[in-house]
């Protein structure tokens, strides 16, 4: 094992060309940083540096261990960071089960505020059924998740669980905004003409547990049973938004994933209400206590004022 020390040493007296420089900057005396700098060469079996006039002059041996001192000393600065980040609760992986709406929303939600405190927490966003979900966070292979509430009320020990509601939203149905303009009826305006433009056209829907299904607005669940479902069975609700941005199909998604397609012409809203709104809360369990980084993630989604949440 090499001492770490010695190499801070070694590589002070390299950059300053003097031990009196080195051991100044170091903040020791020049007898101890002569004796440990005569130590490492001991160790190396050679000279490390000769004296020129009042400088000194490093040996091709001193060269090669310089570049090779220089990588050790900077992974182990690396480390010292990794480590005060986790402490601080900048770095690590956070797990997060979610329910089929969460992961987009979390993602746009937490990249901005993540990367302007210059963090290097990793998010793991796993999307699943709830069963699923609740299995994952009694066996802690998730710090918390974010689900619709009313289905995290359903867990079973109610007194180890923390409930923090974070957003309403409703689901709004969207279609590109070049398909509108090629209607002669006013969709954007008349429901009963939303309507029959929705029956006309190719629908993207995210896949969703039935209790969602049994929330859906009649018109929602009449044409859904006539289509026999929709054209495009989808993952997640990005992928939906993917196809309707390019011109492929209709579909739904709450306010925060479409404003700036909205705002720049892209897409548009029609007036109807699909009958869904997502009452997305995070939980946790108080018996798991969060990492310092889950506890960071957790602040952020929860937290008060300009909380892209609110």
């Amino acid at each position: 094992m090499w001492p770490l020390q010695q190499l801070v040493q070694f590589r002070a007296v390299y950059e300053h060309d003097s031990l009196s420089a080195a051991a100044r900057a170091l903040g020791m005396s020049q007898p101890a940083l002569s004796h440990s700098l005569g130590k490492l060469e001991a160790r190396l079996g050679g000279a490390l540096f000769q004296r020129h006039t009042r400088s000194l002059r490093p040996t091709d041996l001193a060269r090669a261990l310089y570049k090779q001192a220089g990588r050790v000393l900077d992974e182990v600065a690396g480390l010292d960071l990794l480590v005060t980040r986790f402490h601080e609760g900048r770095s690590g992986v956070v797990r997060i089960g979610c329910g089929p709406f969460a992961p987009d929303i979390l993602g746009q939600s937490l990249a901005g505020p993540l990367r302007r405190e210059g963090s290097s927490i990793r998010l793991d966003l796993h999307a699943d059924q709830f069963d699923a979900l609740q299995e994952g966070l009694y066996a802690y292979r998730y710090d918390f998740l974010v689900y619709d509430r009313p289905q995290l009320e359903t867990l079973a020990d109610q007194a180890d669980t923390v409930v923090q509601p974070l957003r309403h939203l409703p689901l709004r149905a969207v279609a590109p905004a070049a398909w509108v303009r090629e209607q002669k009826a006013p969709v954007t305006e008349d429901p009963v003409a939303a309507q029959a433009f929705m029956a006309r056209m190719p629908w993207a829907l995210p896949r969703v547990p039935v209790d969602y299904r049994q929330r859906l607005a009649p018109w929602f669940q009449t044409l859904l049973e006539q289509r026999k479902g929709a054209e495009y069975q989808m993952a997640a609700i990005s992928s939906c938004l993917a196809l309707c941005r390019a011109g492929q199909a209709v579909t739904v998604a709450p306010d925060l994933l479409i404003e700036a397609d909205i705002a720049s012409g892209h897409l548009v809203t029609l007036p109807l209400d699909t009958g869904v709104r997502v009452d997305v809360s995070a939980c946790r369990l108080r018996s798991h206590p969060l990492s310092d980084a889950a506890a960071r993630v957790w602040q952020l989604l929860v937290k008060s004022g300009d909380s892209p949440w609110r």
